[in-house]
């Protein structure tokens, strides 16, 4: 599992995450800057929503042959990002900066997704995403802290988004030996170097259990992404801890998780895992907002971070399952297209229910109601036939 390559993968995709992670407190930088709410909702929005527009017309040209190439521009393109938003000084360039961030997120993202599939060992597909999982969530237990710590020394949030820009030179070098070794003669991963057609992606989006987890991760990340940028909202309103910790607590229950558990992802019952974890977390996001004191939110900090531990991987693995060899990076890429589309509705659900005059608190009921379709989508996505294919129990 821990290749070289697959090391210097999870290395860039740990500062891609970062990219995200350092926009929890936009909605508050955005809202001492006097944006109203709907706005506030449409800017959080605009990057996944950049995102959720390119992600599909961008995938079916990407190949693990050119997505080294495709990361290296990427990776120049958030950079002018990040530098940009001090720049930025009225609603319309802040929303400029905001499409090509996500521009350019989305470049990286995808192409990084390709060569995780070419990189993925046959038979622990579980274990790979749960691992390429940590690397995208570590930024949310190092960064909030940080963050919270700069900001009295910096002035506001972007000028830390514009100090964060020059720590992707980082993986620029990293790149060429990256293409270097998946590249290389007897990879059965980097097999698949072609682009799919269109008959093979229209058949493979009717094809039975892609659609349903396809909506189903959407369904997760819209509650997610409420629960990541309106966390800050709750907790301060009860004056009971910081953003901070909240996320360090959920963050490090989910790598807890999969550093201590990730065998049990390919060894369980993938669905039924999928379907009892959701179900969690679908009424752990509803007790967000009963919860009145800093020990319940931690201990549901806790809970929230275990159930994204094992749900967010095997959402994954059983698209992989589900999905013929040719067409697993293809649509693996579509998951993230859908993560994208909760990136993109969670916070314009959010806002729009807070101009509705709806509380922080009842953001989280609603939030809650997303899992529980999710799970009942995944159960409809197990495979018919009998035998090893979307059970978990890989060889």
């Amino acid at each position: 599992m821990l290749t070289p390559e697959f090391c210097v993968l999870m290395g860039i995709t740990f500062l891609t995450f970062c990219n995200v992670s350092l926009f929890y407190g936009l909605n508050d930088y955005l809202a001492a800057r006097g944006v109203p709410s709907m706005w506030r909702g449409v800017l959080l929005g605009l990057e996944p929503c950049t995102a959720l527009v390119l992600r599909p017309l961008v995938s079916p040209f990407l190949t693990v042959r050119n997505s080294v190439t495709v990361a290296a521009g990427s990776l120049l393109l958030l950079m002018g990002a990040l530098c940009s938003y001090s720049l930025a000084g009225s609603i319309g360039t802040l929303a400029l900066v905001r499409i090509v961030h996500g521009a350019g997120f989305v470049l990286l993202a995808s192409a990084l997704t390709m060569l995780l599939v070419a990189s993925l060992p046959p038979g622990r597909t579980g274990q790979g995403f749960g691992v390429f999982a940590i690397a995208g969530l570590l930024p949310y237990a190092v960064l909030p802290p940080a963050v919270e710590r700069l900001l009295p020394l910096v002035g506001d949030e972007t000028r830390v988004y514009a100090l964060f820009a020059p720590a992707l030179l980082l993986a620029l070098p990293a790149l060429p030996y990256l293409r270097r070794r998946i590249l290389r003669p007897g990879n059965d991963g980097a097999a698949a170097l072609r682009r799919p057609t269109p008959a093979e992606i229209r058949a493979d989006l009717r094809a039975p259990g892609v659609g349903p987890l396809l909506l189903a991760n959407g369904l997760v990340f819209t509650a997610t992404t409420v629960v990541f940028f309106f966390m800050k909202d709750l907790l301060e309103s009860l004056g009971a801890l910081n953003a901070g910790l909240f996320f360090s607590v959920s963050t490090a229950a989910t790598i807890g998780v999969r550093v201590l558990f990730g065998k049990l992802l390919d060894r369980m019952d993938r669905f039924a895992m999928l379907l009892v974890m959701l179900l969690a977390l679908s009424a752990v996001i509803a007790l967000f907002s009963l919860a009145g004191d800093a020990g319940a939110l931690l201990a549901l900090a806790g809970a929230y971070g275990t159930c994204l531990g094992f749900a967010l991987p095997q959402l994954n693995a059983a698209m992989v399952d589900v999905s013929p060899a040719h067409l697993r990076g293809f649509n693996t890429n579509l998951m993230l297209f859908t993560m994208d589309g909760g990136y993109v509705f969670g916070p314009l659900l959010a806002g729009g229910l807070l101009a509705a005059g709806a509380t922080t608190a009842h953001l989280f009921v609603w939030a809650a109601v997303c899992p529980l379709l999710g799970a009942v989508l995944a159960r409809t996505a197990r495979p018919a036939a009998t035998g090893d294919a979307g059970t978990g129990r890989e060889s």
